[in-house]
């Protein structure tokens, strides 16, 4: 399904910036100044055109943005919203999980070397910042070996704690015009560097490390199913495997919500 809007208005100056700071990148850059949502814009391109090169698609606020289950994302002045369409050539349905995994692990590190802050990760595409959520990472396949890789980051956004309790801001204060556009064309080189070999995994060791959950019970939701187990480690593939009951459990997708300490 997509989200059909009149053509949006584009930032000018952000697109520029990033455009200037990424030359020499394989990509084309969109930024606009507002769009229900950079995913589905990102569908609408990859059905309309023939994809050549990655295309990045941003902007600064979202009216109708989504994660996981289609939930809505909040998604107003003050955060990153953006989404890269691009063709993987080595992405198969047994490593799809070490593709958001990476994700996650590339916005990590990028928000490390930006701010030196180190935030935590809940499995699987999920960031926290003391408990509570502060970017959120959706892959979608759209056709063979082509996905859209979304990612929506709250960097200050006034009053998010008022709207929505369980998440926060990353920062104390707005970032500049140029910053914003830096940490951008940052996290972007990350994911370049790390898609052609993101299949060896190499992240994950560093990635459980900032898992908080693992040694600990967590509740999955797998569907209508829900399961109970200690969460142990990660496997190859960024599987996470449960104990339940003495029984070990490898699930490859669902979602962790509910995480109590033994």
């Amino acid at each position: 399904m997509y989200i059909h809007e009149a053509q949006p208005k584009i930032n000018i100056i952000k697109e520029q910036k990033i455009k200037h700071l990424l030359a020499g990148s394989p990509l084309k850059v969109h930024w606009y100044q507002q769009v229900a949502s950079t995913s589905s814009l990102a569908k609408q391109y990859q059905h309309q055109k023939s994809i050549t090169q990655t295309v990045l698609i941003g902007s600064d606020k979202q009216t109708a943005g989504y994660g996981k289950q289609k939930r809505h994302f909040i998604s107003n002045a003050g955060g990153v919203y953006l989404s890269l369409l691009t063709h993987i050539p080595q992405l198969l349905p047994p490593n799809q999980g070490l593709l958001t995994t990476g994700i996650a692990w590339q916005l990590h590190e990028t928000i490390r070397q930006q701010f030196g802050i180190n935030t935590e990760i809940k499995w699987v595409n999920d960031l926290l910042l003391h408990s509570k959520k502060i970017a959120g990472i959706l892959t979608e396949q759209v056709a063979p070996q082509t996905v859209v890789i979304g990612i929506g980051c709250n960097l200050y956004q006034p009053n998010l704690e008022q709207e929505l309790e369980s998440s926060t801001n990353l920062l104390v204060r707005p970032l500049s015009t140029e910053q914003f556009c830096i940490f951008v064309a940052e996290l972007i080189k990350n994911i370049f560097s790390f898609l052609p070999n993101f299949t060896q995994g190499q992240f994950l060791s560093d990635y459980q490390k900032h898992l908080p959950m693992l040694g600990q019970q967590v509740t999955v939701r797998l569907g209508k199913q829900t399961i109970i187990g200690t969460a142990l480690k990660l496997d190859e593939h960024a599987n996470l495997v449960l104990d339940c009951n003495n029984h070990c459990m490898t699930i490859n997708s669902g979602e962790v919500i509910k995480i109590r300490s033994n």
